[in-house]
């Protein structure tokens, strides 16, 4: 199993403080039976920036040190990255890091209350480059519980989603629970990821 989205990186953002946090969260993936994750630590979020060039070199320390302790598990470099106005100024500035680098999918975030006018927009501007955009976890978006049809127009314009694991359980309350569940069963955006954060 591949989880597209997981905090791990230790002292970044929200995720684990430290390495040993990080290296205990290694060993659950793998008892989980993930096999291949991507870091993928908030960008622009408010709170975080996280640049590229220091998540890669994040990750390199980190693979270095489950390849010692022997854990089975392969980290790729990403960003969270929270959709923003000046999304494509970033991009042309080399700033953005899409999964493992390639320049082919990309982990938008949206606010939590609200999926901003521009959304469209960006999302029609980012496949016409060739990158395709991973809607992290759209069923904690107000906006999108209120008007799930937003989410619906994003998908038909090319976008993926990836579904929180805490959303399924229900971490985040009954009405998260059932909307997610609602989009597993409608396949919605194709990149179910169990385990993310």
């Amino acid at each position: 199993m591949i989880d597209v989205h997981a905090h791990i990186l230790p002292d970044v953002d929200d995720g684990p403080m430290n390495l040993l946090d990080s290296i205990e969260m290694a060993n659950s993936a793998v008892t989980a039976g993930i096999t291949h994750l991507f870091a993928s630590p908030h960008h622009l979020n408010e709170f975080y920036e996280n640049k590229k060039i220091d998540i890669l070199e994040k990750v390199r320390e980190l693979e270095k040190h489950l390849k010692q302790l022997d854990i089975p598990l392969t980290i790729y470099p990403s960003q969270e990255v929270r959709i923003h106005k000046d999304l494509f100024k970033s991009l042309d500035r080399d700033e953005i890091l899409t999964l493992d680098n390639k320049g082919m999918y990309l982990l938008i975030e949206l606010p939590s209350n609200q999926v901003p006018d521009y959304t469209h927009d960006h999302v029609y501007e980012l496949l016409l480059r060739g990158i395709t955009p991973i809607i992290v976890h759209p069923e904690r978006n107000k906006e999108i519980l209120m008007n799930p049809s937003i989410l619906y127009h994003l998908i038909q314009e090319g976008a993926l989603t990836q579904v929180t694991a805490g959303s399924i359980t229900g971490s985040f309350g009954k009405k998260i629970k059932s909307f997610s569940e609602k989009m597993i069963e409608h396949s919605v955006g194709s990149s179910h990821c169990i385990g993310c954060t």
